[in-house]
């Protein structure tokens, strides 16, 4: 009793550190830096002259672009996560649901099969095998990758602190059960593929996430989840995967004026380089 007391003070602190993040976005309108009086490809050093000669040369060796998200962050992407989160919670303490489901499932629509391995990065590898077709996401090759490993990283830090801590057993008798990796995996990739494709076509999401709620199912009909670990697993990489858009402030392109630059420059018989950061 004292155990299940522990687990349920942490489930508590967990959700309650969710919601922490969560509320202050919501219809939260972000403000982001004005641009610069400069035309485009010009930095505040481009046109400086050394007796009536130009100091730095025209030709830029390398030059890297940032700039703040550009969308304004609502409600609306938090309501899943949060449903999953906190009714995968709710059910983790519900025994007598969870034996009912497992139960049901083992009877009825029962899985051996090893595909759930393998499916829970299909959305993942849809979205560079869609780019390698030519069909391009919201993101340039390097900004969705960086989001996606930044995902992962975060989505599997805190699936794999929860299964530390609750060290819940397994319906095969396993352990670590909550929540899901497979499914929070499965998740985090699909929210991806919908952050990047889902305002090209609705089909580019609902295909990501019949993916992931398919792994899901697998977990629960082969015996290595319970239906409380599977949502759970399915909220914390939704949540994972959005937080990550949210707090993704730099992106590199070619749009926007604060930017890194590196100038091959000619001072009299002196050459040499210099690094310019524009913002």
């Amino acid at each position: 009793m004292l155990q299940q007391a522990k687990y349920g003070m942490r489930l508590l602190i967990l959700n309650t550190a969710l919601l922490l993040v969560i509320l202050p976005v919501q219809g939260s309108d972000f403000t982001f830096p004005k641009k610069s009086t400069l035309h485009s490809g010009e930095t505040i050093f481009s046109n400086a002259k050394f007796n009536s000669r130009p100091l730095f040369q025209n030709d830029s060796i390398h030059r890297l672009n940032f700039r703040y998200p550009d969308k304004k962050r609502g409600l609306n992407p938090w309501i899943a996560p949060t449903l999953l989160i906190s009714t995968g919670t709710a059910l983790h303490f519900s025994t007598e649901t969870k034996n009912n489901v497992r139960d049901f499932m083992q009877d009825n629509l029962a899985y051996r099969g090893k595909a759930d391995d393998y499916l829970q990065y299909a959305p993942g590898v849809a979205v560079y095998a869609f780019n390698a077709m030519g069909i391009n996401g919201k993101n340039n090759f390097g900004n969705s990758t960086a989001l996606m490993v930044k995902s992962f990283l975060l989505n599997g830090a805190i699936t794999d602190r929860l299964k530390y801590w609750v060290n819940e057993t397994r319906p095969n008798g396993e352990g670590r059960s909550f929540p899901s990796g497979h499914t929070s995996k499965a998740f985090m990739f699909a929210h991806f593929m919908h952050k990047e494709f889902g305002e090209l076509s609705p089909w580019y999401s609902v295909g990501a996430y019949s993916a992931a709620t398919t792994v899901g199912y697998m977990r629960v009909a082969k015996g290595a989840h319970w239906i409380s670990d599977v949502l759970m697993g399915a909220g914390i990489g939704i949540f994972s995967t959005e937080l990550v858009y949210l707090t993704h402030q730099y992106k590199w392109d070619n749009e926007h004026l604060k930017r890194f630059d590196i100038f091959p420059f000619q001072l009299g018989n002196q050459k040499g380089v210099t690094m310019v950061y524009t913002f």
